[in-house]
């Protein structure tokens, strides 16, 4: 599968392995830490695995996978997702990956096939970005990530900060699909982009997205 190659995993650390894979989704490691509370992880595209010790304060067992062979250590495995089992771990974790990956649907599907439980994703909302960060393949409407998800399984979203630090359940999905919408449509886009600035924080279109998607 082309999408799990590492020119397409990661397009950052050409000038060494820490170059853009800084710790930036810190606030997003810890939100994960009640979901994976107990169980055992694989956070794909790991990078230098910042999050793999937040995600142990939580979790019973952590593993970390990447494709780039400058990442080797103990606890990362440098091999692509076809070769981990079936029902490997209970949670597949992949933290603002699967934007830079060109097969989304067939990348989404191994990352089921691995986890017992349950997935969870983050991505930046193009509602906010509009897909302008040039190593980005694509990035989704909250809609948009739904449907590439919910149908492998319930599907849960919460939207926040790209640090991760606020964040919020998305309530009412078909509100909030409206609203971003909105934002982005050009007679209306201005009065959106008004009331975004007064809602409460927890009404607002935010530049990130998280999707739960736990397995039948």
């Amino acid at each position: 599968m082309d999408s799990l190659t590492t020119h397409n995993v990661r397009q950052c650390g050409d000038e060494g392995p820490a170059a853009g894979r800084g710790p930036g989704q810190r606030g997003w490691y810890e939100w994960l830490t009640p979901f994976v509370r107990g169980a055992s992880v694989l956070d794909v595209g790991c990078g230098l695995g910042y999050g793999l010790d937040i995600l142990a304060t939580s979790a019973r067992e952590v593993r970390g996978q990447d494709v780039d062979p400058q990442l080797s250590d103990p606890r990362i495995e440098i091999k692509p997702l076809e070769q981990f089992r079936s029902n490997d771990v209970d949670v597949v974790v992949a933290v603002d990956v699967i934007e830079h990956i060109d097969d989304d649907g067939g990348f989404v599907r191994e990352l089921v096939r691995i986890a017992r439980r349950s997935v969870i994703l983050t991505t930046p909302n193009w509602t906010a970005g509009r897909g302008t960060w040039e190593y980005h393949v694509r990035e989704y409407t909250p809609a948009q990530l739904r449907t590439l998800c919910d149908r492998l399984g319930r599907c849960r979203m919460w939207k926040g900060t790209p640090d991760g630090y606020r964040t919020f359940p998305i309530v009412h999905p078909v509100a909030n699909d409206w609203f971003n919408r909105l934002r982005v449509a050009p007679v209306v886009s201005h009065v959106a982009r008004v009331a975004n600035n007064v809602l409460p924080e927890a009404g607002r279109i935010h530049s990130h997205l998280a999707i739960v998607i736990d397995k039948p």
